[in-house]
Parts: structure tokens; sequence; C-alpha cells
């Protein structure tokens, strides 16, 4: 037996070293068959690519997952078969099969993934277009039909929702956002890092209850000049909405015509 690096605690026979040296260059977190097969094709292994992935399981370097035929990677640097704790590891082993599928990370994970929000959610939150059925590996997810128009941004390998789509969105659907509760946090912090142009074009062809919210939710994140061009989109009868629930009458907005029932007072 032999031991990747010397701090790590679990075996290594010969047969396989070379395989897992491979995997210590690469360092990914999801290793899928194919993966393994080439791989061992390169190196010389002798063994199938099957028995490979039993004996890699067994002795720990490979982790099981839900998506089938796909395993997280435990390098030797974690000193055991421990997981990442990396709540995107099922969505990574899925794009790692499907990598058109029409997803993204959405809503309140999307503003923390870019950046935007200090809380962290509980449960990920996936977005996708119509059509797409949800794979059952991604039980662990929040999982939210939505349509969006901007293009996606890359962020550690993950599709994500840029921030015009995040404020469109929680304008669109705000049931479907979460941690309104901190929106003083996320919410102008995800308005700063977007442009009037980019709103306005994830917002053409919206409902005109959405574009009352996001011109209310702009104003109240301090990006008045996005306000203003949402406003010049509304129809001259613009009818009541409400930000929250229908039956709420906690904040009046005569501008947006808009009843809030979700921000906290600022």
């Amino acid at each position: 037996m032999i031991s990747v690096r010397a701090h790590t605690r679990r075996p290594l026979p010969s047969s396989l070293a070379p395989l897992v040296e491979e995997l210590e260059l690469r360092q990914p977190r999801v290793v899928t068959r194919a993966v393994l097969s080439g791989i061992a094709a390169r190196t010389g292994l002798r063994l199938s690519a099957d028995v490979a992935v039993d004996r890699l399981v067994r002795l720990g370097w490979l982790l099981p997952l839900r998506t089938r035929d796909s395993w997280e990677f435990a390098p030797a640097a974690r000193a055991g078969r421990f997981r990442s704790g990396d709540p995107w590891i099922e969505l990574r082993a899925l794009l790692q099969h499907e990598p058109d599928a029409p997803v993204a990370v959405a809503f309140e994970s999307a503003a923390w993934v870019l950046g935007h929000s200090s809380h962290q959610p509980s449960v990920p939150v996936l977005a996708h277009r119509r059509g797409w059925r949800p794979r059952r590996s991604l039980g662990g997810m929040r999982t939210v039909t939505h349509e969006w128009a901007l293009p996606l941004r890359t962020v550690s390998g993950l599709p994500v929702w840029c921030e015009a789509t995040v404020v469109v969105a929680a304008a669109d659907r705000p049931a479907a956002q979460g941690d309104w509760a901190n929106a003083d946090d996320w919410l102008p912090e995800t308005f700063g890092a977007t442009t009037p142009d980019e709103v306005l074009a994830e917002a053409s062809g919206r409902r005109a209850s959405t574009l009352a919210r996001l011109g209310y939710l702009a104003e109240w994140s301090g990006r008045r000049d996005i306000a203003d061009r949402v406003a010049e989109l509304l129809p001259s009868r613009l009818p009541v909405s409400s930000l929250g629930p229908r039956d709420s009458r906690d904040r009046w907005s005569k501008r947006w015509r808009l009843y809030d029932a979700l921000l906290p007072t600022r």
C-alpha cells in the first residue's frame, strides 16, 4: 500500500495510485465514470473503470452521489472520507452529464453566490426553464420554474443569474424570492451592481404589476435612475398591486400604486 500524501490515513493500492495522482492534480469536485475511464486509459491502468470505482469508493477516495455515474472526489488533503459540504455538488454532477441543462442558481442563492448577501440560504435555490423536469438528484434544492432573458454568469463553475435577472425575478415572483427580512442587506447591493439598460432588458415584456414592484424595489434601494426608467413603461391606468400577501395593507406607495408587506422599514 502507498499513500498519495503522508497525512492521509486512507490506503491506496499501487495499482490505483496513478489514477488517484491524476485526480489530485486535477482536483475535480465531481468525477464521472467517463472521466475515470479516460484517465485509466491514459495512465495504462489495467483494471476496468467499474472495478476501479468500486475499490476507490470502498477506500474512501470517491464518495457516492445521487446523480448516476457520479462521485465526489475526496482528495488526500481531507485526510479521510469527508464530504466537502458543497451545497451545489449534485448540480455540478448533473452538469457533467447535461452541460446544456436550462438551469441556473437563482433568487436568494444567486445574490449569495454573486457576493451581494451576507446570509447564505439554508436551502439552495435553482431556477429552470419551462418544459425541463428537475432530476431526483436535485431533491435537496428548491427548484422554481422561471424564464430569464439575460445571459447567465459562471461563478465557481456554476451557471448563475446576473444581478438584473435577480432583481427583476424578485419583482416578478416575490413569493419565490426568499430572505425578504434581510432585503436591506442584499437588495441595494444587487441593484448597485447592475445598470438601467440591463434591468430594462430583463424586464421587457413583463406584466404591469411586475414593473410596478420593480420600480418600487429600485426606488427603495436608492436606484432612482432605474426607478424612473421603469416608470416610463407603466400604463396610464396602473392597477393596484402588492408586495406580499394580497390582503395586506401595511405600507402604501402612491407612485407605484402598491401595498408593501415584505420590505423592512428603512
